[in-house]
């Protein structure tokens, strides 16, 4: 059994160094919308490690490698993501009506071969989770983050969905 004083401090020091890449990788000059957003951001990702430690149940020397391989695969992720997002940003929406169709299917190449490469981020990255991790922590691994965004979707779901009914019936009467 690990010492629950060890995965608290797992968890600070994971939460701490993904904290201090998203604040290095920010520009200056931050608008107060961005900085909302940079702060849920970094909500989330402290979220996320700990349910990933949590899930993965990792040893003190097990986080120690895992987290800087994971870190690297996470920023190269986000990298692939970015630049899918952004191809797709260049036919989106009435962008594309303004394009001809050789236009169109150039910026269509563009954004399939940009989400090749970001779907393709964590599997070549399992030969290098499989050389810090045991086997069953590596399919924990996937199967945490599949789970991980699971949750996020709910949560969003129930964010824009707005308050249950049931919970605030009664509360406003004085």
């Amino acid at each position: 059994m690990h010492n629950p004083t060890d995965m608290k401090r797992i968890i600070s020091v994971a939460a701490c160094l993904v904290m201090a890449v998203s604040l290095f990788a920010q520009p200056q000059g931050h608008k107060q919308n961005e900085e909302q957003r940079k702060k849920e951001f970094e909500r989330i990702q402290s979220e996320k490690i700990a349910f990933i430690t949590q899930e993965l149940d990792l040893s003190p020397e097990e986080a120690q490698v895992f987290w800087p391989v994971y870190n690297q695969c996470w920023k190269e992720s986000l990298a692939a993501h970015k630049k899918m997002k952004d191809a797709f940003g260049e036919f989106r929406g009435k962008k594309s009506e303004e394009l001809s169709d050789a236009e169109l299917e150039k910026k269509l190449d563009a954004y399939i071969e940009a989400n090749k490469a970001s779907n393709q981020v964590l599997s070549d990255w399992y030969p290098k989770f499989k050389q810090v991790l045991p086997i069953r922590k590596v399919a924990k691994l996937y199967q945490a983050e599949e789970a991980f965004q699971r949750r996020m979707i709910n949560n969003l779901k129930k964010h824009q969905q707005g308050p249950d009914p049931r919970e605030t019936k009664g509360k406003d009467k004085k």
